[in-house]
C-alpha cells in the first residue's frame, strides 16, 4: 500500500470517512482505492464478537472465557499473561478480527470501582510487566492491541462526564506510567477515556493526547475514542484523535463542514489518515487460523490455577483428602461468577463449575445454603445446612459477588459480601469452624467471618475453567502460588481516596495524590485485612544470602545486581513470587514508605535451592519532580528489601546514591497534610496548592440551557425530560428483555449518567443527533433553534 499516493488520491469526503468508524467495530473501506476495512473487538479476557448481521448484545460468537485481568495479575508471572494474550489472539485471528480492545491498564484507585476486574493492579509496575506479557503474546500472533483507558478513568459513576483533576506526581508516577512505559512495545492503538481531564474531554484534550502521549511519550499509533466518547469531532482531530468509534454519519459531516470553514487544515487531516492507513496496511493480509477451543479451555484452566491466591490455611486445613467427609455449600458453586459484566462479557465455550468438579468425589455432599440471585437470608436453606454441618470433617463454602453487586456501568455500594452469605458463614462457624471459604470476586471485600474460618481461597474471576482449577488446588494436584496485586482494606473508610471517590457529578479530585493502595497503607502504618503481595503456598520457602555486587550508585547509567537464595523446604514442588521493594531512608522529598521495583516468579522443586537475580538501575529509585518536570533520584541511603508481601520483610540490604547532584526542593515538602507527621489527611487547602487551583464544584446542579452533554438525571425534572426518561427505560427493557436481569440493571444504572449525545450514538441510528438537539432546544424553550434542528440532517 503506497500511503503517500493514497493521501494524494483520497477526497476530503473519503478522508473524513476513514476517521470515523464504518460501523460498531470496523474502519471504513474505500473500494475504489483498494483500501480494506479492519475490525476490532472486545475484550481483555476473550473474544466478544457479535454474530454476523446481528446487533443484539446477547448474540455473540462462542469463545473461550479466560480469567479476568485482576486474576491474571495475581499470578505475578508475565509468562501467564503472555500465554493468555497469545491464545486470545489465536481466537481473534480465527474470526477475522485484527485488534484486541485491551488490555485495560488503569490503576485501581478505589476498590469500589465497578470495573476493577478489567484492570491489573493498584501498582503501575505490576500493571506494566503483566500487560507487557499480554501484548507480546498477542503480537506474536500478529494481532494488534489497544491499551485503555487513557487516562484518570477511575470510577463508573458519571464516567462519561466527570472531570478528573490530579497533581502531576500522581499522573506521572501512577496513572500515566504504564501507558508511557508500554509505548516502547508499539501498541497499535490507545483508547482515550470518556471523562474530562482538567476540564477538557480526554478525546479533545490537546495537552493530554498530542503534547503528552504523542510528543512526550512518543506514541505513533492510532488514538481511538472509547465508544461514543467524542464530544466534538473536529476538536478531537486537532488533538490528534484519529478514529471515532462507533461509526456515525454526524462525525463525518462535522469534519467535512469544519474543513470547508477552515477550522481544521488538510495537514491535520492527513496526519491522522496516514496513521489509519498504516494500521490498515499492517493487517490487510491477515490469514485465517483454525483453533481447537478444547485446548484453549484447558489453557484457561491452567491460567486460573497459576493465579489463585490462598489467603488462609490455619492448621493446614488444605489440601483436602479423599478419606475426609466433606460438605460443599453454596449456590455459587453452581452459578459461578467467573467473569465480569459489561462490554467484556464472553459467551463461553464450556463452563466447568465448582459443583460439577467436586461432586464427582464420593466423599463430598452438597447443600445450596443461599440463593445467589438475592442477598436476602432464606431461613429454610440456612436451617437445612445447620442441621447437618456437624457431621462433616470439613466444610467448603463457595460464595462471592455477583453481577448485581459489581459490574461495568456502576460502582459498588460497599465492600461487603451479600448479607445472606455473611450470615450463613457466621452461622456455620458456630457449629463447625473447619470451614474453607472459596471466593469469586472482582475486587476486595471485607470479611467479618475471617477469624472464624480456617481456610480461604481467592479465585477472583477465574474464567470458564474455574471449577477444574479449584479442584486442582484443593486436592494439591497443583500448589497455589498467586499473590494479591492489590490491598484488601479492613473498612471502606480506610481507603485513602474514599473521601474523594464518586462524590458528585462534576469535578473528581485525586486528593490522595500518590498515596494509592499500599503506598498509603504502609506510609500511614494503617492495618489492612490483607496487604499487597500477600499469598500462601502449600510449601515453605526460606530466604537467605542477600547481596549486591556494589554498594553505591554514582551516575544514572550504572546498574547493580542483587541476588538472593531461596530454598523450598517442602513438602511440595512449588512456585514462589519474589518481591523486591525499595525504601528511601530519610528522603529529601516526601515519598511512600516503600515501592515495588521488580518481581520474579520461580519454580523450585521440593528441598532444592535456587538463586534469584535482579538488575537495578537508578531509575528504579526515582520519583517525579514537580519543579524539574522529570524523574529524578536524590542522593541518599536506600534499602533494597526482599519481601514476602509489602508488609512482611525477609531480607534487606542498604545501598547509597552518591552523584553529588544538588537537591532541588519540592512543594511536596511544604504541604503538612501530605506528611506522615501531619497524618496524611490530604487537606483540600494543601491539594489546592499542589494543583494550583481551588478544590470546588464537586457536585453541581444543572439548569437551563441544557446541552447534549447533559444526561437523563440532569433533565429529568423537566416535562420533556420525564417523557424522554420513561421512553428510554421502556426501550431498554424491551431491547434487553431476553437478557439476564443483572445485565438490564447494569444498562439502566449506567444510562442515567450517559450524555444525551452518547445515547443517540448508542441507538444505532434510531435517534439522530439533531433530533436530540431538537428535544434539548424545546426543553430550553429555544423554539427557533428547535425549528432549525427539525429540518436538519445529521
Amino acid at each position: 500500500m503506497r500511503i503517500q499516493d493514497l493521501l494524494n488520491d483520497l477526497t476530503i469526503e473519503e478522508k473524513a470517512e476513514l476517521l470515523v468508524g464504518k460501523d460498531i467495530w470496523s474502519t471504513k473501506n474505500i473500494d475504489r482505492l483498494d483500501i480494506p476495512s479492519i475490525t476490532m473487538s472486545d475484550g481483555p479476557h476473550g473474544l466478544r464478537k457479535l454474530v454476523d448481521n446481528e446487533k443484539k448484545i446477547k448474540d455473540t460468537h462462542i469463545s473461550v472465557c479466560y480469567p479476568s485481568l485482576v486474576t491474571i495479575a495475581s499470578s505475578f508471572d508475565p509468562e501467564v499473561s503472555n500465554k493468555m494474550g497469545k491464545f486470545i489472539a489465536k481466537e481473534f485471528k480465527s474470526e477475522g478480527i485484527d485488534i484486541i480492545l485491551g488490555p485495560g491498564i488503569n490503576i485501581k484507585r478505589h476498590p469500589l470501582n465497578g470495573r476493577n476486574f478489567e484492570y491489573f493492579s493498584e501498582d503501575p509496575l505490576v500493571t506494566t510487566i503483566m500487560a507487557k506479557g499480554y501484548i507480546l503474546g498477542a503480537k506474536s500472533e500478529n494481532i494488534g492491541v489497544c491499551l485503555k483507558h487513557y487516562a484518570l478513568n477511575s470510577q463508573e459513576t458519571y464516567r462519561m462526564t466527570s472531570n478528573s483533576i490530579a497533581d502531576m506526581r500522581a499522573k506521572y508516577e501512577l496513572y500515566y506510567k504504564s501507558f508511557r512505559d508500554l509505548i516502547e512495545l508499539e501498541p497499535e492503538m490507545i483508547m482515550c477515556s470518556y471523562n474530562k481531564i482538567d476540564g477538557i474531554y480526554a478525546s479533545e484534550n490537546i495537552n493530554h493526547l498530542k503534547e503528552v502521549l504523542r510528543n512526550e511519550f512518543g506514541f505513533k499509533g492510532v488514538i481511538v475514542s472509547d465508544w461514543t466518547a467524542v464530544n466534538d469531532r473536529t476538536k478531537a482531530l486537532i488533538a490528534s484523535l484519529d478514529l471515532e468509534m462507533p461509526g456515525y454519519i454526524y462525525g463525518i459531516h462535522t469534519l467535512i463542514k469544519d474543513y470547508k470553514k477552515g477550522k481544521v487544515s488538510i495537514e491535520i487531516f492527513d496526519e491522522s489518515v496516514k496513521r489509519i492507513l498504516e494500521l490498515v496496511n499492517k493487517f490487510k493480509d491477515q490469514k485465517h487460523l483454525d483453533v481447537d477451543l478444547e485446548k484453549h479451555h484447558q489453557v484457561s484452566r491452567d491460567l486460573a490455577i497459576e493465579s489463585m491466591v490462598l489467603l488462609k490455611n490455619k492448621d493446614g486445613i488444605l489440601p483436602l483428602h479423599e478419606d475426609e467427609k466433606i460438605l460443599l455449600i453454596g449456590d455459587m458453586a453452581i452459578n459461578m461468577h467467573f467473569q465480569g459484566q459489561g462490554s467484556s462479557h464472553i459467551n463461553p465455550y464450556k463452563v466447568s463449575s465448582i459443583f460439577d468438579e467436586l461432586i464427582k468425589y464420593e466423599n463430598i455432599d452438597f447443600y445450596l445454603g443461599y440463593n445467589s440471585k438475592t442477598d436476602e437470608i432464606d431461613s429454610s436453606l440456612v436451617n437445612e445446612v445447620k442441621e447437618v454441618v456437624k457431621n462433616y470433617d470439613k466444610i467448603i463454602f463457595v460464595g462471592g459477588l455477583t453481577d448485581k453487586f459489581e459490574s461495568e456501568g456502576f460502582d459498588r455500594e460497599n465492600l461487603k459480601l451479600p448479607k445472606n452469605q455473611d450470615h450463613l458463614i457466621q452461622t456455620l462457624a458456630k457449629e463447625n469452624n473447619n470451614i474453607i471459604v472459596i471466593l469469586q470476586i472482582g475486587s476486595p471485600v471485607v470479611m467479618p467471618f475471617l477469624e472464624n474460618i480456617k481456610g480461604l481461597l481467592n479465585c477472583y474471576l477465574g474464567g470458564e475453567g474455574l471449577g477444574e482449577a479449584v479442584d486442582q488446588i484443593l486436592f494439591a494436584k497443583a500448589n497455589p502460588s498467586g499473590r494479591l496485586a492489590e490491598s484488601f482494606p479492613l473498612a471502606v473508610n480506610d481507603v485513602p481516596s474514599n473521601p474523594f471517590f464518586a462524590k458528585g457529578n462534576n469535578n473528581v479530585f485525586y486528593q490522595e495524590s500518590i498515596y494509592v493502595g499500599y503506598r498509603y497503607y504502609q506510609t500511614a502504618n494503617k492495618k489492612v485485612l490483607f496487604p499487597f503481595g500477600y499469598g500462601l503456598s502449600y510449601s515453605h520457602f526460606e530466604y537467605k544470602n542477600i547481596q549486591t555486587n556494589k554498594k553505591t550508585f554514582k551516575n544514572n547509567n550504572e546498574t547493580l545486581t542483587l541476588t538472593v537464595d531461596i530454598t523450598n523446604n517442602g513438602p511440595f514442588d512449588g512456585k514462589e513470587v519474589v518481591l523486591l521493594f525499595a525504601e528511601a531512608k530519610n528522603p529529601k522529598t516526601t515519598r511512600p514508605k516503600r515501592e515495588l521495583i521488580d518481581f520474579k516468579k520461580v519454580f523450585i522443586k521440593n528441598k532444592e535451592t535456587v538463586s534469584v537475580e535482579f538488575e537495578i538501575g537508578m531509575k528504579n529509585l526515582s520519583y517525579y519532580h514537580l519543579k524539574t518536570k522529570n524523574f529524578t533520584t536524590d542522593d541518599g541511603i536506600y534499602h533494597l528489601q526482599i519481601m514476602r508481601n509489602v508488609r512482611d520483610m525477609y531480607l534487606e540490604i542498604p545501598i547509597e546514591v552518591k552523584t553529588g547532584k544538588e537537591y532541588i526542593d519540592s512543594i511536596c515538602n511544604k504541604l503538612p497534610s501530605y506528611q506522615v507527621k501531619g497524618g496524611l489527611k490530604f487537606d483540600k487547602e494543601d491539594f489546592a496548592k499542589l494543583i494550583n487551583q481551588d478544590v470546588k464544584d464537586i457536585k453541581i446542579t444543572f439548569k437551563r440551557p441544557f446541552t447534549i452533554n447533559n444526561n437523563i438525571d440532569d433533565i429529568e425534572n423537566t416535562y420533556l425530560g420525564k417523557i424522554l426518561k420513561k421512553n428510554i427505560e421502556k426501550q431498554i427493557m424491551e431491547r434487553f428483555k431476553d437478557m439476564d436481569e443483572n445485565f438490564s440493571l447494569m444498562i439502566l444504572k449506567s444510562i442515567y449518567h450517559t450524555p444525551l449525545r452518547s445515547l443517540a450514538l448508542f441507538s444505532e441510528g434510531k435517534v439522530k443527533i439533531n433530533s436530540m438537539k431538537l428535544i434539548i432546544a424545546l426543553i430550553n424553550r429555544q423554539y427557533f433553534k428547535a425549528i432549525k434542528y427539525l429540518f436538519s440532517k445529521d
